[in-house]
């Protein structure tokens, strides 16, 4: 008699748990023995057998010696299962996060003072100006500028860190998956204030009249920019054949495109968009 698919489900994420538990388990340990450092040491080489081998390998000759390598490098795991993602799906999280991070990185917040001396850093091909009616406006969407350039400071001081990392011989993607998962948390938060300041009007408070079709539903310029966005979209998610990587990376920048025009997209297409494991940006229209 087969196994359902639904069983199988089941189980895999049951074993995962069961997994995450004894990391926890062994991570709780204040004073480890020589016997469970080894047992740590076996699990780590479980979750990464290539570049844990010569961790495990020291473990079972010198286990003392070896527990502070042990435990950050279970702790870095553990973050990272924990997010929902896999050791093939760190790379292309961590690659998609710094495409976004470069690209908010480019246009900096007017009165940003270049302070980057000695420090990797994305080129500003722009400046982003306050709104002109700023000094009117409430003092909860002022601040909502004034956050966003802290955000912004602290996020090129992040990337900055991130690039010196990825420098140093042996690096490999988990071990700069916390810093690109804080990165992508401020990336969201900055994008969806700077819609919230762009977009506010006096006579818009307290509606809460949110559009729920696919439609260019904001007077711009940039009508064909849109309509060509929305096309790649319907493209996409009308595509045949599997998606590929560079197929995968035209849908994200369609999706990126119309949220930073600050258009709308019906639930149904967000939802089939994120199947395809395209991010979308907290707070977008729906």
């Amino acid at each position: 008699m087969g196994v359902s698919a639904s069983f199988r489900l089941f189980v895999f994420f049951d074993m995962d748990n069961t997994f995450n538990e004894k990391i926890e388990k062994f991570l709780s340990l204040e004073k480890p023995s020589d016997a469970q450092i080894m047992e740590g040491a076996t699990l780590l080489l479980q979750l990464s057998p290539g570049r844990s081998r010569g961790i495990y390998n020291s473990a079972m000759k010198r286990p003392q010696a070896m527990l502070p390598w042990i435990r950050t490098d279970l702790r870095k795991h553990l973050a990272i299962r924990k997010r929902g993602l896999t050791t093939e799906t760190v790379e292309k999280y961590n690659r998609e996060t710094v495409r976004k991070v470069q690209q908010s990185l480019s246009v900096a917040p007017v009165a940003v003072p270049d302070d980057r001396e000695n420090v990797p850093a994305v080129p500003v091909l722009g400046t982003r100006g306050r709104r002109s009616d700023h000094d009117s406006l409430p003092d909860d969407i002022k601040q909502l500028w004034d956050d966003n350039v802290e955000r912004w400071k602290k996020m090129r001081k992040c990337h900055a860190q991130l690039a010196m990392m990825i420098a140093k011989p042996g690096y490999a993607p988990c071990d700069g998956n916390e810093l690109c998962y804080q990165l992508r948390q401020m990336d969201d938060a900055l994008r969806a204030d700077y819609a919230k300041y762009d977009s506010w009007k006096p006579d818009s408070e307290g509606k809460g009249n949110e559009k729920k079709v696919d439609s260019v539903d904001v007077f711009t310029d940039n009508v064909r920019t849109i309509q060509n966005a929305r096309t790649a979209i319907s493209r996409g998610l009308a595509r045949k054949n599997a998606h590929t990587e560079e197929s995968l990376r035209k849908l994200q920048e369609a999706v990126d495109t119309l949220f930073a025009l600050k258009q709308a997209l019906k639930e149904d297409t967000i939802g089939k968009l994120k199947n395809l494991g395209i991010v979308i940006p907290v707070n977008a229209k729906r």
